[in-house]
């Protein structure tokens, strides 16, 4: 992930109520520095391939899931994991799995 994805994450954990601040950058840390996750990167190829998956979508409302979603295909990343599973069922190249459930 990049580093503006993992804020967005931890935005989104902390925002939406399901667990406090400080929480969900313990989640965050947990996952990228215990379990050795790879931070990736945007390519240059993200902007077509932003712009091909956003004309699948029907609302301006997924945008930022667009970017990611862009971002993980282009680096090969076929899973993910979120609180906001329903996010991301559009993206047939994506396994989207929640791991606090």
């Amino acid at each position: 992930m990049s580093t503006q994805e993992i804020l967005t994450q931890v935005g989104a954990l902390s925002l939406s109520e399901r667990m406090a601040l400080m929480e969900a950058i313990k989640v965050v840390r947990k996952y990228t520095e215990l379990l050795r996750i790879p931070v990736i990167y945007p390519k240059p190829t993200q902007l077509q391939t932003f712009l091909t998956l956003l004309e699948t979508t029907t609302t301006r409302k997924k945008v930022f899931d667009v970017a990611l979603a862009a971002t993980l295909k282009d680096n090969n990343i076929v899973g993910l994991y979120t609180v906001n599973v329903d996010d991301f069922q559009g993206f047939p190249f994506l396994q989207v799995e929640n791991p606090l459930a």
